[in-house]
C-alpha cells in the first residue's frame, strides 16, 4: 500500500505547513479514497469512511473533502450533469469519461502536458492548470450497445415453453 502511505504523508505534511490538525475524520476519509481508482462520489466516500469510523456523518465527509481539496491532498473531478467525484492522484493527468455509465478512468499522457495554450482573452487571467476530459463509451457500454444491435434472435436466450 505504498500509495496509501504517500497520501497520508502528504496529508500530515500539508496540515503541519498550514497549522491544521490531522484528525481521525481526515485520516478516515483519506484512507477511504486511497487505493481506489473508481473516482467515488462523496456518498461512496461516506459509506467507506463511516465503516472505518462509525458515526461519521455525511456533512462531516463533505467538510473533510473540502478541507483535503484545499490542502491539495485530494482533487474533485467534475463534469456537467454528474455529482463531483474524488481522487487522491493530484498530479497532472486527464480523464476518460463514459457517457453511458459515468465511469471515469485516469489518462496519463505526457503529450497532453505540452499543449500550447492560447493566450486568455480575459485580461489578467492566468491559467494555473488544465484538465482534459475525453467523453465516449467504455468497453462495457460499447459491448452492451453492440449487443442491442444484433439481429432478432441473436444474443438472446431462448424462451422456455
Amino acid at each position: 500500500m505504498k500509495k496509501r502511505g504517500a497520501a497520508e504523508e502528504r496529508l500530515v505534511a500539508r496540515c503541519r505547513e498550514r497549522g491544521v490538525p490531522v484528525t481521525a475524520q481526515r485520516r478516515a476519509v483519506l484512507r477511504a479514497l486511497s487505493g481506489r481508482r473508481d473516482h467515488p462520489t462523496a456518498g461512496q466516500v461516506h459509506a467507506a469512511a463511516s465503516a472505518r469510523l462509525p458515526g461519521m456523518t455525511r456533512a462531516t465527509v463533505y467538510r473533510v473533502l473540502a478541507t483535503l481539496e484545499s490542502l491539495g491532498v485530494v482533487r474533485a473531478v467534475e463534469h456537467a450533469g454528474a455529482a463531483a467525484r474524488f481522487e487522491v492522484d493530484t498530479g497532472a493527468h486527464h480523464h476518460l469519461v463514459c457517457t453511458g455509465c459515468g465511469r471515469i478512468d485516469d489518462l496519463h499522457e505526457p503529450g497532453l502536458e505540452s499543449l500550447s495554450l492560447p493566450a486568455p482573452k480575459t485580461p489578467g487571467f492566468v491559467v494555473r492548470e488544465y484538465s482534459i476530459q475525453f467523453r465516449g463509451l467504455c468497453g462495457g457500454c460499447r459491448a452492451l450497445k453492440d449487443a442491442r444491435r444484433l439481429p432478432s434472435g441473436r444474443g438472446r436466450e431462448r424462451r422456455r415453453k
